[in-house]
């Protein structure tokens, strides 16, 4: 019983300290309509300001005077941890919020957000990617309004491909990547040319972008759902071993380079996450590289790949599925990502909110998302008839019932933690495979048992939860008054 009442205790304290915050932070002004305000990510941000004006000029902008768009990290964890702490203290800041799809069910859950099952057209959801509609499913109701899809995709060489007597049919498989990739290692005159060339970038740092790789790894050999039931997984299985088996004997052991070696993965690779994966990928660093969409604009905006031949086509880089261990048709290797957008039930301008997200599920925005920043669009439409110059994407379309779904559950945010720190250990040859997988499970399947108060984190989350949102509006504030 005492435990108890000290989590309430704990509970009803940040409550009271972050509206005690709030009531401090100036307000914005508002004229004769609504002013509106969104959260996403640092790199959504700037992608919604380029569209706001023509929302405020449309037609589901009547009414709405302003729209302020705040970005809430880098990271999708740190979005999650800010949001939380945001939802957790009753916070009426915001009127939408851009949330990474794995967290939907955590949000549904603790009825931080609006169902708007009721408040969308019948045949509404036709109209997007049947993965990105399923993101914002949760028990039967619609939560959330698809916004942009991302995916895996794997960047290639292109030129290095073709010089060395390779092509495309030659890396389907991880294996025959790992193998074309060593070959070009081993090649004298290409280490002349560049000496801090390695075989494979991607997101192995332990956090979010890790465990989406974690999930590429184990899917490509056919695990495509680790759940047995809500509150058990089963991660100790020979094909989720062997997986990470071939992974680790790719990555070298030591902080040297990978040339004339068994290893095309780096050494500081276990720390790289999106940005120093690109940065690695974009300086000609790398033969491959697994990205995330925005990828293809980090590529054909960096001089060292965009060179293109008299017809505009790139012919230092590529873009292809992710491999499989088999190479079969029909292989599921990518998870799916992207954005969802919800309204918390705290907003004061719930229907405003509405015509926001519908604004941005739209084609104005949709396309705007694709150029500006390579975020796939969501509305299928835009597939079939894309913005000049992303006519490539329409290959694409075929491989987006293909990808890979994050399980779903309220407790995610507590099973990707764990996924993630034990990811780290079996990759950084702390455990062996076998043995960081067995603890993996256990760890998994202890949270998934644990009964709290906040539907998706324990108290330990809750009391960084709590440090990390004073901090973050002690900053905001300060911001504010600048």
């Amino acid at each position: 019983m005492k435990k108890t009442i000290n989590k309430k205790a704990i509970i009803l304290l940040v409550v009271f300290l972050s509206m005690f915050l709030f009531a401090f932070i100036p307000m914005p002004v508002k004229a004769n309509g609504v002013a509106l305000k969104i959260i996403v990510t640092d790199q959504q941000k700037p992608l919604i300001d380029g569209v706001k004006a023509d929302f405020l000029a449309s037609a589901l902008g009547t009414g709405v005077d302003s729209v302020e768009v705040i970005a809430s990290g880098t990271r999708a964890d740190d979005q999650l941890v800010y949001l939380v702490a945001q939802m957790t203290a009753g916070s009426t800041e915001f009127d939408v919020m851009g949330v990474d799809p794995p967290w939907m069910a955590q949000f549904a859950e603790n009825n931080w957000v609006v169902d708007l099952t009721s408040l969308l057209d019948a045949n509404e959801m036709d109209d997007y990617v049947e993965g990105m509609v399923t993101a914002c499913t949760y028990k039967g109701k619609i939560w959330a309004y698809p916004y942009f899809m991302n995916l895996g995709l794997l960047f290639y060489r292109k030129d290095l491909i073709t010089r060395n007597g390779f092509t495309t049919a030659d890396f389907d498989t991880w294996a025959e990547l790992n193998t074309t990739a060593n070959a070009i290692l081993g090649n004298a005159s290409e280490q002349a040319l560049n000496a801090d060339l390695v075989g494979y970038v991607t997101q192995l740092d332990a956090y979010e972008g890790g465990v989406c790789n974690f999930f590429e790894w184990i899917g490509s050999n056919g695990v495509t759902n680790i759940m047995v039931d809500d509150d058990t997984v089963n991660l100790d299985q020979t094909k989720v071993v062997e997986a990470m088996t071939f992974l680790k004997a790719l990555i070298a052991p030591r902080y040297t380079g990978v040339q004339d070696t068994d290893y095309i993965i780096p050494r500081e690779g276990l720390v790289m996450d999106e940005g120093s994966s690109v940065g690695a990928w974009t300086a000609g660093n790398a033969i491959f590289m697994r990205q995330w969409t925005f990828g293809y604009s980090a590529s054909a905006t960096s001089s060292p790949l965009n060179a293109t031949d008299a017809g505009g086509n790139y012919i230092q880089f590529g873009v292809a599925p992710l491999p499989t261990f088999t190479g079969a048709t029909g292989e599921k290797s990518s998870v799916v990502g992207g954005a969802i957008l919800t309204i918390p039930k705290t907003s004061t301008h719930q229907t405003e909110a509405l015509n926001l997200i519908k604004f941005l599920g739209d084609t104005v925005a949709q396309e705007y998302e694709l150029t500006g920043d390579s975020n796939f669009p969501a509305l299928k439409s835009v597939y079939d008839s894309p913005p000049t110059g992303w006519e490539w994407i329409t290959g694409v379309k075929t491989q987006l019932p293909l990808t890979l779904a994050r399980p779903v559950t309220p407790k995610y945010s507590l099973m990707s933690t764990q996924i993630a720190d034990k990811f780290a250990d079996i990759i950084g040859c702390v455990k062996t495979p076998a043995e960081g997988l067995a603890e993996m499970e256990t760890d998994v399947n202890e949270v998934l048992g644990v009964v709290s108060e906040i539907p998706g984190f324990d108290i330990t989350i809750l009391l960084f939860t709590i440090a990390g949102t004073l901090a973050t509006i002690a900053i905001y504030k300060k911001k504010r008054k600048k």
